[in-house]
C-alpha cells in the first residue's frame, strides 16, 4: 500500500507553525463536544453519469466510512448533509439558478428532490437510523436558511466539527468557512474529501488549512480518539 502523502504545501506548514507554534491544532478530541460532518455523500455526486458527478467522490467512500465507524465507538454523533432543490430555494437563491440553463435547473429539481434518485445517499455510505440527517438548500449548511445544522450542533452541545465529503472546494470548504466563522473549531478530513481535480481539491484543503481549521488525515483523527487502541485493549 502506497502511504498516503497530504498535499499541504511545505511553506503553508511553515507559516502557520511560525504563526500558532505548531504545525497541527488537533492533538486532542472530546466526545461531549465533537461532531462529524459528512458533506453530501448522495447519488447526485456520487453516481457516475450524473449531473454533478464528482469523479474522485467513489474514492474516499472507505475513508469515510471509517470516520464514521470510529467516531460512533468514540461517542459522539454523525451529521449527514444533504443538498436538496426546493421550489422555495430556488426562489430564495434565484441568482444561484439565474446562471444555469433551463435543463439544467429541471434536471437538479427532479433529481434532487425528496424523493429523486440523486438525493439518496450513495449506496456504500453506512448511514445508520441513528445517525443524524440534515437537508441543506446551498452550499454551506451555516447560512441562515439553508439548514437547522447549528441547532442541532447546539442540541450536542458541540464546538468541535470534523468535516469531510464532497466537494471538497464547493460544499465542504463552505460549510467549513462558515463554521470557524461563527466560532467553531473546525477540522477537514484531507482524505476523506474529493473534489472534480486534484488541483482544485488540494488548492481548497491550502486555503482552508492556512485560514479556516486544521488539516488532518483519517488516520490522525482516528488516532487522537484512541478507538483502535481501546478497542485493542479490550481483546
Amino acid at each position: 500500500m502506497t502511504e498516503f502523502k497530504s498535499c499541504l504545501l511545505p511553506e503553508h506548514i511553515e507559516k502557520v507553525t511560525v504563526r500558532d507554534g505548531v504545525p497541527h491544532s488537533v492533538t486532542s478530541l472530546d466526545p461531549a463536544d465533537t461532531a462529524l460532518v459528512v458533506v453530501d455523500m448522495q447519488n447526485f455526486y456520487m453516481k457516475e453519469g450524473a449531473l454533478s458527478y464528482c469523479s474522485h467522490a467513489q474514492a474516499i467512500v472507505p475513508n469515510v466510512n471509517r470516520l464514521v465507524d470510529a467516531v460512533r465507538r468514540f461517542g459522539c454523533p454523525v451529521v449527514w448533509l444533504r443538498n436538496v432543490t426546493t421550489a422555495k430555494s430556488t426562489k430564495s437563491w434565484s441568482r444561484h439558478y439565474d446562471r444555469m440553463t433551463q435543463a439544467r435547473i429541471d434536471i437538479r429539481k427532479r433529481e434532487l428532490a425528496k424523493d429523486g434518485e440523486g438525493f439518496k445517499f450513495w449506496h456504500e455510505m453506512d448511514v445508520r437510523e441513528t445517525d443524524r440527517k440534515v437537508e441543506k438548500t446551498r452550499y454551506s449548511a451555516f447560512i441562515p436558511g439553508a439548514s437547522n445544522l447549528e441547532n442541532i450542533m447546539g442540541e450536542y452541545s458541540a464546538d468541535t466539527l470534523i468535516v469531510c465529503g464532497v466537494a471538497t472546494d464547493v460544499c465542504v470548504e463552505s460549510t467549513a468557512r462558515d463554521a470557524m466563522m461563527m466560532n467553531y473549531r473546525t477540522i477537514i478530513v484531507e482524505d476523506a474529501c474529493a473534489a472534480n481535480t486534484i488541483k482544485a481539491h488540494e488548492a481548497s484543503l491550502n486555503s482552508l488549512y492556512l485560514y479556516f481549521g486544521d488539516v488532518q488525515t483519517t488516520n490522525h483523527i482516528i488516532n487522537v480518539m484512541g478507538v483502535d487502541k481501546a478497542a485493542d485493549a479490550a481483546e
